[in-house]
């Protein structure tokens, strides 16, 4: 199971019972470094992506 999943308006990651808010509108690259930056695991393998998340 992957550790960290994407939807349009919010990230949850399971494993922490967390869940942060995201603007639709936002790149998943700008998401996914975000996330890096506090330092969870944003490799592919480790990322589930729901909906109409825009690309870059």
């Amino acid at each position: 199971m992957k550790q960290i999943h994407i939807w349009p308006n919010h990230v949850r990651v399971p494993h922490l019972d967390l869940v942060l808010p995201r603007d639709s509108e936002e790149p998943l690259a700008q998401t996914l470094g975000y996330l890096a930056r506090l330092g969870f695991d944003t490799r592919p393998a480790n990322v589930e992506v729901y909906g109409d998340v825009p690309l870059p």
